[in-house]
């Protein structure tokens, strides 16, 4: 039987979306869901009994990893992997040590894409509230929208969450190019993505955050899609937001739909006033904003969700 530490963080109303998910419910879902399979504690990182087998989180240091031989295996709670913990990892020197993550909510973060597309092909949020001020003007306005049927996409990222992207793009009729890790090298390069999106119209980001990718859709990259599509449920900073916004006020790009950002309140009393860029895309109007909801954080039943995977993950370890 694994012996499995459920990683909690201080206080939880301090606590980033993220770092929460190590905190109640999920632990209660989990301590229900696992008496059959392995042995529960929870606490503290430091409080990780000697001879754990699995640790549940992401803050571990490479001088706790090299201390505790018997830890094979970090399970991060949420999709994406920190390039903090594969960096203390390295650190350590535990090659035997393998990072797992969990994705629970990709059909979340897939659905919010296809919806943040949706609305901004259509210009639905520009509509929106002028019926709501009971103004039924813009349907007999000449008014921007682009039908996505007959056209092409590049889905950038491979994953659960690019897959189900790209299944659903292919449901509306449009031609989904899947773009994974290149298999020279295994690294990103600004040539080859400019290369893959010729001919796109649409351009959805879904690929983790890390060394090798921040930055990646830069405006060599956003140039190969004039007048195109941009959604990304990523992560910001896979973005040159400067190259972004630049395009979309200027008209190379026709919209954005957009579910993460550079800039996040990092405590309580900040979230009800926090801009989530430094540049306006407020202003713009051909952009569709969500607060990274993607992750499906306070859905029903998320939690639940959840604890099904990790423990789906621990039977997979047990085997």
């Amino acid at each position: 039987m694994l012996q499995v530490h459920l990683a909690t963080h201080g206080d939880p109303a301090s606590l980033t979306p993220k770092v929460r998910a190590g905190q109640d419910p999920f632990l209660d879902e989990m301590t229900a869901r696992c008496g059959d399979l392995a042995r529960l504690t929870r606490g503290p990182v430091d409080a990780m009994p000697a001879d754990c087998d699995v640790l549940v989180g992401s803050e571990i240091t490479a001088e706790m990893l090299a201390a505790r031989p018997p830890l094979r295996h970090v399970i991060v709670p949420w999709a994406g992997i920190p390039a903090k913990l594969e960096a203390n990892v390295v650190a350590s020197g535990r090659r035997d040590v393998t990072i797992h993550n969990l994705h629970h909510n990709a059909a979340s973060a897939a659905e919010t894409g296809i919806g943040l597309l949706l609305a901004a092909a259509r210009g639905i949020a520009r509509l929106d509230p002028r019926l709501r001020a009971d103004d039924w003007r813009p349907r007999y306005e000449p008014r921007p929208a682009r039908r996505l049927e007959g056209g092409r996409a590049a889905v950038l990222g491979r994953g659960a969450i690019g897959g189900r992207v790209a299944r659903a793009l292919e449901g509306l009729g449009m031609t989904a190019d899947r773009i994974g890790r290149p298999a020279t090298g295994g690294r990103w390069a600004t040539p080859d993505l400019v290369a893959r999106l010729e001919g796109c119209q649409v351009l959805v980001i879904a690929i983790p955050l890390g060394p090798e990718t921040e930055g990646l859709v830069n405006g060599e990259v956003l140039d190969a899609l004039m007048d195109g599509i941009v959604v990304n449920v990523g992560r910001a900073k896979l973005v040159d937001e400067d190259a972004l916004f630049d395009r979309l006020a200027d008209g190379r790009l026709f919209a954005a739909g957009l579910d993460v950002w550079w800039r996040v309140p990092t405590t309580v009393e900040t979230r009800a006033e926090w801009p989530p860029a430094d540049r306006p895309f407020r202003d713009l109007d051909n952009v569709v904003m969500t607060p990274h909801v993607g992750g499906g954080l306070g859905e029903p039943g998320i939690e639940t969700h959840r604890a099904e995977a990790l423990v789906e993950v621990l039977r997979r370890l047990e085997r």
